[in-house]
């Protein structure tokens, strides 16, 4: 091999170590990027919406990176929802018979050009730290209203799932019934984070 065959061929070599090297950057640049959108994916509100004859079903969860004592505190923060729940004009505690509570909410939800008044008296059941259920005793736009918000930990954060069944009791809000229910449990589950991981900054 002749002084400038060799020459062409350490070019060539050293051209394809090179661009082998960036090729391996670029994957590893790739995988990197797509590992931290998947932590950040968990982060989250992921909303599913079932459909049950004429009930209308939702259930949405996400993971926030705050503990359980905070995430508790936004969830029961009743005559406080108001003010970043922006779908919520009032939210208030009412004390009733026996030790028994209820928060009476009215909320306006928008699906397509369509806004609608939802109003409920919950009753509300407590297990502290972990599970709040509720259950519209009113009966004035809804037959049946009935939900939980359930707390659990995680590594890193706490686990926050929401679930509803409902039945409007309006023929025109169980046609509207599963985007209605969707569309307001995916705005609600992001402020509520929103607020979580506000309050747990400050804390």
């Amino acid at each position: 091999m002749d002084h400038g065959s060799a020459n062409a061929y350490e070019r060539r070599r050293r051209l394809a170590e090179c661009g082998g090297a960036n090729f391996c950057a670029l994957m590893l640049a790739l995988a990197l990027l797509f590992l931290v959108w998947g932590l950040a994916r968990t982060d989250e509100s992921a909303v599913a919406v079932e459909n049950r004859g004429g009930d209308c079903g939702v259930h949405g969860a996400f993971i926030v990176h705050t503990r359980g004592a905070i995430a508790w505190e936004v969830l029961t923060d009743y005559d406080g929802l108001s003010g970043f729940v922006t779908s919520m004009h009032s939210s208030r505690v009412e004390q009733g018979d026996f030790g028994r509570k209820f928060v009476r909410q009215e909320a306006v939800a928008k699906v397509f050009f369509i806004r609608r008044r939802m109003r409920v008296l919950l009753e509300i059941q407590e297990v502290p730290k972990r599970r709040i259920g509720f259950q519209d005793v009113l009966g004035k736009d809804f037959r049946s209203y009935v939900g939980a918000w359930k707390l659990s930990d995680v590594t890193g954060g706490t686990k926050v799932e929401y679930e509803l069944v409902a039945v409007p009791r309006s023929a025109a809000g169980r046609t509207l019934c599963r985007k209605l229910l969707r569309d307001t449990a995916q705005e609600l589950l992001e402020q509520v984070r929103a607020e979580m991981l506000r309050r747990g900054a400050k804390a």
